[in-house]
């Protein structure tokens, strides 16, 4: 497998070969360091192939958790679906994902978006949304700061 992200970026034909959880586990550390908003097709196949890489068993491992940060770095507030869907595929998910990362677009424009969207999970996905708001008032203002305290973690 090639490390070089050109290799990767524009040609979505290659993407099934990132299939194996090892392979996308190294494309991910490479976005790690040079992640760009261009870069967001490329990360919600990434993501999407990590959801269901934890849909068929326990655990939580953190390519997923990576793959739902450079998502959620990317600032599209119609992120908040994909990243909500990674948040509650199971148990561990749920537990292994903090909530701020289902605010991409920041807490007012996301939350926004989804109450004035017609996706079938609206509601459900504002109520949680406002759920973990009322139990984390300052979450937007230290949006910026949990980022970087996972990016560094994920870095190590």
């Amino acid at each position: 497998m090639t490390t070089d992200l050109g290799h990767w970026r524009d040609h979505p034909e290659r993407w099934p070969e990132l299939a194996a959880a090892e392979a996308r586990q190294a494309v991910l550390r490479l976005l790690l360091r040079d992640r760009r908003d261009a870069d967001a097709a490329f990360l919600r196949y990434l993501l999407d192939q990590e959801i269901r890489s934890h849909e068929d068993g326990w655990g939580y491992d953190d390519s997923l958790g990576l793959a739902v940060l450079l998502l959620h770095e990317c600032g599209e507030a119609d992120d908040v679906w994909q990243l909500s869907e990674a948040k509650y595929t199971s148990f561990d998910t749920s537990s292994g994902l903090d909530a701020f990362l289902l605010f991409p677009a920041g807490v007012a424009a996301t939350l926004e978006h989804v109450e004035h969207s017609d996706h079938p999970d609206r509601d459900e996905v504002a109520a949680d949304l406002r759920e973990h708001l009322a139990h984390d008032p300052d979450l937007d203002r230290d949006l910026a700061a949990r980022r970087a305290g996972l990016r560094e973690y994920y870095s190590a």
